[in-house]
């Protein structure tokens, strides 16, 4: 990982989610091996279909697209893949930023507060106030897990939508489901 690039092309026997939605689909390269609990959480939540038929419930145009509350489908719900009531907490690397389509965690302002709730980023100059501080500290900035890599169009087309004063899309955008696969070349 020593030569590693959050934007280079995926490698054979990395770990990949397939988000396919309504509008398409976006294949993403997971970091497991750079951020270790945070990947797999969205691994698991993936692999229980926590993710299937769920919505893209916040829509913010040049900014981001945020889904992943399979409890409530709102913004309002989630939890972490150990199960009901459970979260866990930011992990940082500083090679991960919130550039064009970083796949990264929401979260509340309490500390250790990530549950399902994900966002990818839409903003062509990236989301760079929501990266970890230099120094590290934890309870600051957001914990970029993954990278998009196949299926900007569909980022676009989602990012395009219609939404209310509440930033919810007027027409339901669905992740259909996440596949986890192991690229093989």
């Amino acid at each position: 990982m020593t030569d590693f690039h959050q934007t280079d092309e995926p490698q054979n026997g990395e770990t990949i989610a397939i988000i396919t939605t309504n509008k398409g689909q976006m294949k993403l390269r997971l970091f497991p091996e750079l951020v270790g609990v945070a990947a797999e959480n969205f691994i698991e939540l993936a692999r229980q279909g926590k993710y299937n038929n769920v919505p893209f419930h916040r829509v913010i145009k040049n900014f981001m697209i945020q889904g992943g509350d399979f409890t409530n489908k709102n913004g309002t719900g989630g939890h972490a893949a150990a199960g009901e009531g459970e979260n866990i907490g930011d992990v940082y690397d500083p090679r991960l930023r919130h550039i064009r389509g970083a796949l990264s965690w929401a979260k509340t302002s309490a500390p250790n507060s990530i549950g399902s709730q994900f966002f990818i980023v839409h903003a062509e100059d990236g989301a760079h106030f929501l990266d970890h501080p230099p120094d590290g500290h934890s309870h600051e900035g957001y914990t970029v897990f993954g990278q998009l890599y196949e299926g900007f169009g569909t980022l676009d087309s989602i990012a395009e939508s219609k939404t209310d004063s509440r930033d919810k899309p007027k027409e339901e955008i669905i992740i259909e489901n996440v596949e986890i696969t192991t690229l093989s070349l």
